[in-house]
């Protein structure tokens, strides 16, 4: 389990009796210790353990539109690149020459027929097979005939999508992304996805442990504090603290009545419920996607690891046909949008002000509340579970 060139144990600071408490009932549990927030090992940890042995969102299909289309990304801190290959499917690769190890992709870009190395020029077809490596065997540009080696063609990384969405799994032998969604798409089978497009990304840069972006998205603890105008449109007493379904969190709340950005002014799903049509439902599928709906948008957040202390998040909005894109729905698009960045916005503050918070020796994992906070002591304990797996 050791991962940092000195050979230090993430756990080694964790004390028996904070192993007790965090598997207690929740009136004497305890969350993650400080050095789960701030230790390089313990990111790296998170990131062979976890990240790489799951389906993490790597992109989205709107991005590779046409054959040769081509969207570098990071996963667990590995670079990849994604392709729309000539017969309409996508393909993923490590994004990493075979030569000399040269980043092949390193800003998007449209309707290639091949792969082409900016060292030294190798070239790969959109499969990623080795097609000619110039000057290699002479001072001649013509390459020879290449020998029959697998060593030589990109490395394939294991890819697979769910509507927009396009999934890795680095590890290769994580369960199927079916089989990876299905308690998510469970909690989703009362909305017909079908007519969604995408309508717009937000991105914020927080000086934050992504577990923090994670945790306050489930909890709703802090919501009288952070988000008033929240809670005016749903008060305290019409929310509920959530459940797990395996990997996938999910809670909801009913409110009054819609307002510009939540379910006022643009087409809603169709066919639902008169209870539905008043309801703001949010899941997180472990370890970093998270998903919000209200009965006229899918919104997205991406919670992208970046350091112990850092996180990226991107948050993709999704409407209902038209609205997405046509000019009579703008104003009530834009309200969406702007709804999004302000209610992030009010959290960014909160999350770099935990993670100033974990550099205190005095924190020792703390306490919660029995009401709310059980489902951020369940993320806890599975995170510690996955960790700590063979």
């Amino acid at each position: 389990m050791n991962t940092d060139p000195m050979n230090t144990d993430p756990f080694e600071h964790w004390s028996p009796e904070l192993e007790t408490r965090l598997s207690s009932a929740i009136e004497q549990a305890t969350g993650l210790p400080n050095s789960a927030y701030t230790r390089p090992e313990f990111f790296e940890l998170e990131r062979s353990r976890i990240f790489a042995r799951t389906w993490m969102l790597a992109g989205f299909q709107h991005q590779l539109v046409r054959p040769g289309d081509m969207q570098p990304a990071e996963v667990a801190g590995c670079p990849i690149l994604m392709v729309r290959r000539p017969d309409g499917g996508i393909g993923a690769f490590h994004n990493a020459c075979r030569h000399r190890g040269a980043a092949l992709l390193t800003a998007p870009c449209s309707g290639r027929n091949r792969i082409v190395c900016p060292y030294h020029s190798w070239v790969y077809d959109l499969d990623g097979q080795l097609q000619a490596r110039p000057y290699f065997d002479s001072n001649e540009k013509k390459t020879s005939s290449l020998p029959d080696d697998p060593r030589l063609n990109l490395v394939p990384v294991r890819i697979a999508t769910w509507l927009d969405f396009i999934f890795v799994n680095l590890s290769g032998d994580a369960p199927s992304l079916e089989e990876h969604l299905r308690p998510l798409q469970d909690g989703l089978a009362d909305y017909d996805l079908s007519a969604l497009q995408h309508a717009g990304t937000l991105e914020f840069d927080i000086q934050t442990n992504w577990k923090f972006a994670a945790e306050n998205f489930m909890e709703q603890y802090h919501v009288p504090t952070a988000h008033r105008k929240l809670l005016r449109f749903a008060p305290m007493h019409t929310r509920t603290p959530g459940t797990w379904n395996q990997h996938c969190f999910s809670t909801f709340y009913q409110f009054p009545e819609p307002e510009a950005g939540r379910g006022a002014g643009l087409p809603h799903y169709p066919n639902l419920s008169e209870t539905l049509r008043t309801r703001g439902i949010w899941f997180l599928l472990f370890p970093t996607l998270a998903i919000e709906l209200w009965p006229d948008q899918f919104a997205v957040m991406r919670i992208i690891p970046e350091a112990p202390g850092r996180t990226r998040e991107e948050i993709h909005v999704y409407l209902m046909g038209e609205a997405a894109h046509a000019e009579a729905y703008r104003d009530e698009r834009e309200s969406v949008l702007q709804m999004w960045h302000d209610l992030n916005q009010e959290d960014v503050g909160l999350l770099e002000i935990l993670q100033q918070g974990r550099r205190s020796p005095s924190y020792d994992g703390g306490v919660f509340s029995p009401h709310w906070e059980a489902p951020v002591l369940e993320f806890s304990r599975k995170l510690v579970q996955a960790l700590k797996s063979d």
